[in-house]
């Protein structure tokens, strides 16, 4: 896969850009160069606003929250996932803009989960189809009454492109399969993950008024965080989505 980089003007824009990310999967809008007002009244603009409870939020922005490596004693730990899956209605879409760019390393990393379902083998995919995975929430505390867990096909069908996507994250948070023994859930989860984040990767490195917005539904993500030099923040916003459908 590929990141689009685009005009800075379609964040003016943003039918427009919930268009192209939904057909592009990854945008980047270098030297868009937003306020954090601006990231969040851009992305209300594009549907409505979803925030995980339990992460910083950012100051004056309640629905934006801060990713950081300052102030920890080792570096943060990413593996490719999905954000936020165990809702009834997972985001659409993230976006990420930066405040403090690190001088080395710290770049984030992409795969499809389309390429990934059109590759997997035909038995893995025959275990999928039909099936319900259940997402659990991990690494932060829901409010109460906020969801803890929601069953999501295995197989998605993209609401704009129509394309059939994996949608997994990382194994410790696919908690059941409908219909399989729970005996033999976890190997199939850890053999299917595994596939996924065995394709080509995109890479996006950092620059100063970046704006980089990707689709959960077509996409897993993660932070490379090995090598990095200096201090690296970013301001993190979410696009509910629609109830996962069956591919």
């Amino acid at each position: 896969m590929q990141i689009a980089s685009l005009s800075p003007d379609l964040a003016r824009e943003p039918g427009a850009l919930a268009d192209a990310v939904s057909r592009k999967s990854v945008v980047v809008l270098r030297g868009a160069d937003l306020s954090d007002a601006a990231l969040s009244a851009l992305l209300s603009a594009m549907g409505p606003r979803l925030f995980t409870s339990g992460e910083t939020e950012v100051d004056g922005q309640p629905d934006l929250n801060v990713v950081t490596n300052v102030g920890r004693a080792t570096p943060p730990r990413s593996r490719y996932h999905t954000d936020s899956s165990y809702y009834p209605r997972p985001p659409a879409f993230t976006a990420l803009r930066p405040v403090d760019v690190p001088r080395a390393g710290g770049a984030t990393l992409f795969l499809c989960t389309g390429a990934a379902l059109d590759t997997l083998p035909q038995t893995l995919r025959k275990d999928l189809e039909g099936r319900r995975i259940r997402h659990s929430v991990s690494g932060v505390t829901p409010a109460p009454g906020e969801p803890t867990e929601s069953d999501h096909p295995a197989l998605r069908r993209h609401p704009v492109t129509g394309r059939a996507h994996l949608f997994v994250t990382v194994p410790e948070r696919l908690s059941a399969l409908d219909g399989m023994d729970d005996a033999d859930t976890p190997p199939l989860i850890q053999s299917v993950y595994a596939h996924a984040i065995s394709g080509p990767c995109a890479r996006h490195d950092w620059r100063p008024g970046d704006l980089l917005i990707w689709d959960n539904r077509s996409t897993l993500h993660r932070g490379d965080h090995a090598a990095v030099i200096g201090d690296r923040t970013l301001h993190r916003g979410m696009v509910e989505g629609e109830i996962p459908e069956m591919a």
